[in-house]
């Protein structure tokens, strides 16, 4: 996590070796992406690539839900910016540790000490000024100071005694979603404690279904997923929402039971006359569609933003394609 363009995606690419960044439109990552990259020490660590526009806020939450470990981003020549602060809040709602990489150590500008002493300002408890929280200089160009990162996370990891059971339902949850024309509604999902198994009756959210396929982020079929596995899900019947948890039942009629329960909607009490003459405002129906479903989300908060006293944007319809 970190704010936009202090090298999130480049010092991924350069863990995992490709290059993803260059694809992303304006070189900013759009989705929240899940993968999982093999460290040289022989240990794999699942990664998910967060958003930095402000538009992407709700992104970055969700990151911060489901993660263990915050790598948290930040350039060595811009040092702490408003997203990196924003991060650092998601992570301490969250309760998720954070070890912090300072990127772009190769550029002329870069003051990796200038950027501690801003973090330290902020309230992070570094390590080297008597705290916990890990401190990396990196260079995802130079693809400098990553086996030191690697450290820091198996490290902190280690301190955590991270160990999820393999055994039972699987606890997961919907990182993005979005509707494909020849598949239908697809969920990219982390599984964090059991098995999710091909055929098993799932609800997700308030939608239900039974697993048709489980694939890998390679597109790979594969018959279960275990902890810490991104995964897209098929076979769903509705679209779900990123951040939605994923509950396994046993039966198809639980399941529709289960969803049916929560597509109940919430009784809206109607405003009375003892409660004065209410303010009228111009309603503009909206209707959102992107990619997948975060980015709808993002739109959508961007267009709350807009609303005045006399005009309401009002979203009547969103959705990934």
């Amino acid at each position: 996590m970190g704010h936009v363009d202090h090298g999130k995606t480049s010092l991924l690419d350069a863990l995992r070796q490709t290059a993803v960044a260059a694809t992303e439109a304006g070189g900013i990552t759009q989705h929240l992406g899940a993968f999982v990259v093999g460290m040289t020490s022989g240990a794999s660590i699942t990664f998910l690539d967060t958003p930095g526009h402000a538009a992407f806020s709700a992104m970055r939450a969700r990151g911060a839900a489901v993660t263990d470990i915050i790598v948290l981003v930040v350039a060595a020549d811009d040092g702490v910016m408003p997203q990196t602060l924003e991060a650092m809040s998601h992570a301490k709602s969250a309760n998720v540790p954070i070890v912090v990489a300072i990127n772009k150590c190769d550029k002329p500008a870069a003051d990796p000490e200038r950027v501690k002493v801003q973090l330290a300002s902020e309230g992070l408890q570094l390590e080297e000024m008597g705290g916990d929280v890990q401190v990396v200089e990196v260079s995802a160009v130079k693809k400098t100071g990553l086996d030191d990162l690697e450290e820091c996370l198996l490290l902190q990891a280690e301190l955590m005694n991270l160990k999820a059971r393999v055994d039972g339902p699987a606890q997961a949850y919907v990182v993005e979603a979005k509707l494909d024309k020849g598949r239908g509604p697809l969920a990219t999902a982390i599984v964090k404690a059991g098995t999710l198994v091909t055929g098993q009756h799932i609800v997700v959210g308030s939608e239900w279904g039974r697993i048709r396929a489980i694939r890998d982020m390679v597109r790979k079929l594969a018959q279960q997923a275990t902890p810490a596995m991104p995964v897209v899900l098929e076979g769903l019947k509705g679209l779900p929402r990123a951040g939605d948890d994923i509950v396994v039942v046993e039966t198809e009629e639980r399941a529709r039971m289960l969803s049916a329960g929560r597509k109940k909607k919430p009784v809206v009490e109607e405003p009375s006359e003892e409660d004065g003459p209410v303010a009228v405002r111009v309603e503009m129906p909206i209707v959102v569609k992107a990619d997948v479903q975060g980015t709808v989300q993002a739109v959508t908060d961007a267009l709350k933003t807009l609303n005045s006293p006399q005009v309401l944007c009002l979203t009547v319809s969103g959705g990934g394609r």
